[in-house]
């Protein structure tokens, strides 16, 4: 199953090199190894005891691509003029994401790694991919953009082929217009676009900043429009799904860790609001717990800005930093950096908008 890292802080840039390249469990080396502490065993010998199922969501090769997008004012600062707009008339102004696609693996690519080495930002989602049913092409690589806003998942929609044209038919025109891919992940980051933006058609939705709840509930919407649908098409034949989702704009954040199943688990899901330190070569410290002289500028842990990290696993060796998300949990992330976990509901998650869906 695909692997996917965000961090996100209202003051404290990271460097992406420190984050997504040097940790011996960035990453970019969650290809083929993985570490899961609070869910499954990583003595090999011992993995005929863990769940199944569970094993197998968390252990297929991420070698089918790519995608990482950062924020930066950039590109505010040189088209906002005098009139704070575009040329194009979208007000842009603020953090905005770049974003760099690849299906070469991450440590042979270098560009990716340039990039990384020369690049800081307050917020970044990155993703590398294990492809299930569409071409390995880069644009089908997380995360997705649409205006001023990320998204990355991880996991499937069971079916989605048979569900696709009724994803569709629930879209605004300004979200369909901006797939590019055939994934059922960036189907979902437009059904998602459509419900935070109230099906608004314009291209400046997408440029506007939203209160957290309204992402919160919007991601909750995706989610029940594709099990709604599910249920209408298939009936009982209908599956689960396993849907780790992350949205930002480059101020607040929202993510999901689901499976609709009464005892499956979902892939694994973590976060942490004081790794960034350890992750950080300007403070002590080091991700693999080695000691590299001069590796810091002298920094204290206290004077590290507040920061939340999100992702399928933990990059550092310090396992109480990282607190495993429940299943059907959501975390959400404000402006001030202030995280708040919340229960889902799993028999509420398909409260659909549209008893007629």
């Amino acid at each position: 199953m695909c692997r996917w890292f965000a961090y996100i802080s209202p003051t404290e840039p990271c460097l992406l090199e420190d984050v997504l390249i040097t940790p011996k469990n960035s990453l970019s080396r969650q290809i083929h190894d993985h570490y899961l502490p609070q869910l499954i065993a990583h003595n090999p010998a011992d993995l005929h005891d863990a769940d199944h199922m569970m094993t197998a969501r968390n252990s297929l090769y991420n070698i089918d691509g790519l995608g990482v997008s950062w924020y930066t004012t950039s590109n505010s600062d040189f088209e906002r003029g005098n009139t704070g707009e575009s040329s194009d008339g979208t007000p842009k102004e603020g953090l905005r994401p770049a974003v760099y696609k690849t299906v070469q693996t991450p440590i042979n690519d270098m560009n990716f790694r340039s990039i990384c080495a020369n690049t800081e930002t307050r917020v970044c989602l990155a993703h590398i991919r294990a492809a299930s049913s569409t071409p390995i092409v880069a644009v089908n690589n997380h995360p997705f953009l649409f205006g001023r806003h990320s998204f990355m998942h991880n996991g499937v929609v069971s079916d989605f082929t048979k569900i696709k044209r009724g994803v569709c038919e629930r879209m605004s025109e300004v979200a369909y217009a901006g797939i590019n891919g055939g994934t059922d992940s960036e189907h979902i980051a437009a059904l998602y676009m459509t419900y935070l933006t109230a099906g608004d058609n314009s291209i400046a939705s997408f440029e506007k900043e939203y209160p957290v709840e309204q992402m919160a509930e919007a991601m909750r919407k995706a989610v029940a429009t594709i099990i709604t649908l599910q249920q209408k098409y298939l009936g009982p034949k209908a599956q689960p799904n396993s849907l780790n989702l992350c949205a930002t704009d480059g101020v607040r954040l929202v993510a999901y860790r689901f499976r609709n199943h009464a005892t499956e688990q979902p892939p694994s899901l973590y976060y942490s609001t004081v790794a960034g330190t350890t992750l950080n070569r300007k403070y002590p410290d080091h991700p693999d717990g080695i000691d590299v002289p001069g590796r810091n500028f002298g920094k204290s842990e206290d004077d590290h800005g507040r920061h939340v990290i999100v992702a399928s696993e933990p990059s550092t060796y310090k396992e109480d930093d990282w607190k495993l998300i429940g299943k059907n949990q959501c975390v959400m992330v404000e402006a001030d950096g202030n995280c708040e976990v919340r229960d889902v509901g799993y028999e509420k998650a398909w409260d659909a908008e549209d008893p007629n869906a």
